[in-house]
């Protein structure tokens, strides 16, 4: 128990990725470098099951990122407006009224914007 509080200290509670709040929420250890549980032969950018390659999590930033670096991560969210927009004619409709604007902003991290 003392390893995941350890985890949730880096962040102040807060998930790594999105910045949700933690508190008396389930929450994941994410390993910054994936560990590849469960793999035969594990990548040569397998990470380590230390202290140091892990960040809290909320169930749906862990999930999503699963075995993606961080950089690969943020390329996946930065998809998903222009999937939205091909993908829903509501998106789409929104959009056309202005409701939602797409920016292709970079995603910044909670952990990157030194809130934790």
């Amino acid at each position: 128990m003392k390893k995941r509080e350890e985890i949730l200290k880096k962040t102040d509670g807060h998930c790594a990725y999105c910045g949700v709040d933690l508190s008396g929420k389930k929450w994941h250890a994410d390993h910054i470098d994936p560990i590849f549980r469960g793999w035969d032969k594990k990548p040569e950018r397998a990470g380590s099951d230390e202290l140091e390659n892990m960040y809290p999590a909320c169930r749906r930033c862990n999930l999503r990122k699963s075995t993606l670096t961080v950089e690969q991560f943020r390329d996946e969210i930065s998809k998903q407006a222009d999937r939205l927009r091909r993908d829903s004619s509501a998106f789409r409709l929104a959009e056309d009224f202005g409701v939602v604007k797409i920016t292709h902003t970079k995603p910044k991290f909670y952990f990157e914007r030194g809130e934790g």
